[in-house]
């Protein structure tokens, strides 16, 4: 599940925490937001992208291209795996 948390309930000894690199095209990221998985996450997730989607019912993340999804629904926030 994905949530906004402070940034004192990171813990580098169990999360791994992804920072944007900015590129000459886009310049300095906007603001200081980072993305932190847990191990089992991180596992689901790999070789994945996290887009960020604003849109006219909201603004969400989506898990796009994931390598070992199965299936994923419509809005773009659940999948299925195998194992």
């Amino acid at each position: 599940m994905m949530s906004l948390e402070a940034a004192s309930k990171i813990d580098p000894e169990e999360d791994t925490i992804f920072e944007a690199e900015p590129t000459p095209e886009e310049g300095s990221p906007a603001g200081e937001a980072k993305i932190v998985m847990d191990e089992p996450s991180l596992e689901l997730l790999y070789g994945s992208t996290i887009d960020y989607t604003m849109e006219l019912i909201g603004s969400q993340f989506k898990i796009v291209d994931n390598p070992r999804a199965t299936s994923n629904c419509g809005c773009g926030t659940s999948f299925d795996v195998t194992d």
